[in-house]
């Protein structure tokens, strides 16, 4: 029993000692090894500033307000001179009668039309489909933080669900629950229940349910000769109204910025803006105006004619102005050296200079992993930040430097295994 005890002990320990020597190896290793690598990948690099500005759009005020109020438009609906925008009810029971009997009417509508599809199989396979697409759409909604989206693709989801229910059990008591909907329907009708103050649109435009205060105080002609002391000085009037309507096809986002970064920008430019809240794409915006300069500052306004209807509750934001964009690869800046390079011919011969000695040429480059050696491939540099340089295979180079198929190797690609610090490198040179 005490020889197993001790057998098993001497064992246990042996196997200490060789896990602690291996680790003991691999760390001297990792602190001994000269190289270190990381890998390159496709990068956008943007040469850009981040302002503050408003949002600006041709706006008129629609009068009324208060708690009574039901609007039955969505937010950048585009409504017809004369149409109906809102309803303004004298009482809370009137306004409650109003949402009951529009309730009921959507219900009707929805039984009417389960009731064409009862006896149907292949449009109950369209309401699957139309289930399963509402679902998704419901799901980006929330991922996305759009409650309002998300309430629109509730209800279209509610209504299909409804619909399917009865394709697939048939018409029994469809009829009847129809007949009871009308009958409730038209008494509600009757006692008044659909009564309250219209509001129309003036004009044909887009509606919007947000009246903020700024809709006469930023207006597209004085935003064209606004100064910088003139945009300090903007501030709200009062905000009231069931809404607005929001004219023509155009809208601007006037920004206070520094003149060093204006330098870049002439009347007539196109920029692309990225707005950091309300709008899930960039535009490419004209620059319009550029103010006189002030304190180093100068007001400049950016339009546009696309996507109005996806800015109507757009007003203060914070905008990324990007001047320039690359597309490249990342590399660490300490990857990035300027070597001498011998040039070779179409055969991957030496070229030579007239003294018969080979020639050479300098090359912005980078060193790679290729097998277990370092292999060379000349970059050239597209941006550079603290941290990062942004670059791209450099093509003349890659002429004059190798042919065929050796310079394809040469080429730097995303997933290239670079090096970014060793004590010594050079083509060719075996690192592992």
């Amino acid at each position: 029993m005490k020889n197993s005890t001790l057998a098993t002990k001497l064992m246990v320990a042996a196997m200490f000692l060789a896990l602690l020597a291996y680790f003991g190896v691999n760390l001297a290793a990792y602190f001994t090894d000269p190289y270190t690598t990381t890998v390159a990948y496709a990068y956008t690099g943007e040469n850009a500033v981040t302002v503050s500005g408003y949002v600006v759009r041709e706006e008129e005020v629609l009068a009324g307000g208060g708690e009574l109020v039901y609007s039955s438009r969505k937010e950048g609906e585009r409504v017809g001179r004369g149409g109906t925008v809102a309803v303004i009810y004298p009482t809370a029971q009137a306004l409650s009668d109003a949402n009951v009997l529009r309730d009921l009417t959507d219900q009707l509508e929805q039984l009417e039309y389960a009731r064409s599809l009862a006896d149907g199989s292949q449009a109950a396979a369209r309401l699957d489909e139309e289930i399963a697409g509402a679902l998704g759409d419901f799901r980006a909604a929330m991922a996305e933080g759009s409650v309002e989206s998300a309430a629109d693709v509730g209800q279209a989801l509610r209504s299909a669900v409804l619909r399917r229910g009865y394709a697939y059990t048939g018409s029994d008591g469809l009829d009847a629950s129809i007949e009871a909907l009308r009958s409730r329907i038209s008494e509600l009708t009757a006692a008044g229940g659909a009564g309250g103050e219209r509001v129309t649109a003036p004009r044909s435009g887009l509606f919007s349910g947000l009246a903020d205060g700024y809709e006469s105080v930023l207006t597209p002609e004085s935003i064209q000769e606004l100064t910088p002391s003139g945009y300090r000085d903007i501030v709200p009037g009062a905000a009231s109204g069931v809404g607005k309507m929001v004219y023509g096809d155009e809208w601007s986002f006037v920004a206070l910025m520094r003149s060093e970064d204006v330098k870049r920008l002439q009347v007539g430019d196109q920029v692309k803006l990225r707005f950091q809240k309300g709008l899930d794409r960039d535009m490419e915006m004209k620059v319009s105006y550029i103010s006189q300069e002030e304190g180093g500052r100068r007001v400049v306004t950016f339009t546009a004619r696309k996507y109005l209807h996806l800015a109507t509750l757009l007003r203060r934001q914070n905008v990324q102005v990007i001047f320039d964009s690359y597309d490249g690869i990342r590399v660490p800046r300490s990857a990035v050296r300027v070597d001498s390079q011998p040039v070779v011919d179409e055969e991957g011969q030496p070229v030579l200079d007239g003294q018969g000695k080979p020639k050479t040429m300098p090359v912005t480059c980078v060193y790679c992993l290729w097998g277990d050696t370092a292999r060379l491939k000349p970059v050239t540099v597209l941006w550079q930040e603290e941290e990062y340089i942004l670059t791209v295979p450099d093509e003349e180079a890659l002429d004059a430097y190798a042919a065929g198929q050796a310079r394809e190797s040469r080429r730097l690609r995303p997933g290239d295994q670079v090096i970014t610090a060793a004590a010594e490198v050079y083509d060719g040179k075996v690192v592992q």
